[in-house]
């Protein structure tokens, strides 16, 4: 339902992105501090990624827009050293602001919600779980008003916790996902005026 839901909606943004010549695109790496401490213990207290963003400006400012990022670790179990995997993924979404400050120069700044998952396979069992959050986040833009590219600087937050009982198998304890990040970005500005 989900997957039948989002192509009509990413066409819908597309034409509105059109009409109001105002469609940004980008792709980037973060680096992310993990937010759950037993989650560092084990993979290491950072993280390397990519992140990929769209938004579309809706009135002067006033932006809507997403981001997608995911990344998988590889670590041991602290008492008996056995390796395992897990994977994180967030899908966020929001309203930011766009203020520029000069003519190549834009500060920005939002919040939203953030569909966060986790997927860990160690000793041959796999236990899935995912939850709702939030995000935050915001950062420096060198966007020359004549030019389509733009480069980015974001500091951000994203979170959701979730409890043992929301995971498939339940685990005694809850896990905190996402974390505190820094995004480095380039991006194109689509249907601009010209």
């Amino acid at each position: 339902m989900k997957k039948l839901l989002t192509i009509p909606a990413i066409l819908a943004l597309t034409a509105f992105a059109a009409a109001e010549n105002r469609l940004f695109v980008s792709a980037g790496a973060s680096f992310l501090r993990p937010a759950d401490a037993a989650y560092r213990s084990i993979y290491g207290g950072q993280v390397v990624s990519p992140e990929f963003s769209a938004s579309v400006r809706l009135f002067k400012g006033l932006c809507l827009g997403g981001s997608y990022g995911q990344f998988s670790r590889t670590g041991r179990t602290p008492e008996l050293g056995l390796e395992v995997r897990a994977r994180q993924s967030y899908l966020a979404g929001g309203v930011s602001y766009l203020l520029r400050m000069s003519p190549s120069l834009c500060l920005q700044a939002g919040a939203g919600l953030a569909g966060l998952s986790f997927r860990e396979e160690a000793f041959g069992a796999e236990v899935r779980g995912h939850r709702t959050g939030f995000r935050a986040e915001g950062g420096v833009l060198l966007a020359p008003e004549d030019e389509r590219v733009f480069m980015g600087l974001t500091v951000g937050y994203v979170s959701a916790r979730v409890p043992g009982a929301g995971f498939d198998p339940p685990l005694a304890q809850a896990l905190r996902l996402g974390g505190f990040k820094v995004t480095v970005s380039i991006g194109i500005q689509l249907f601009g005026e010209e």
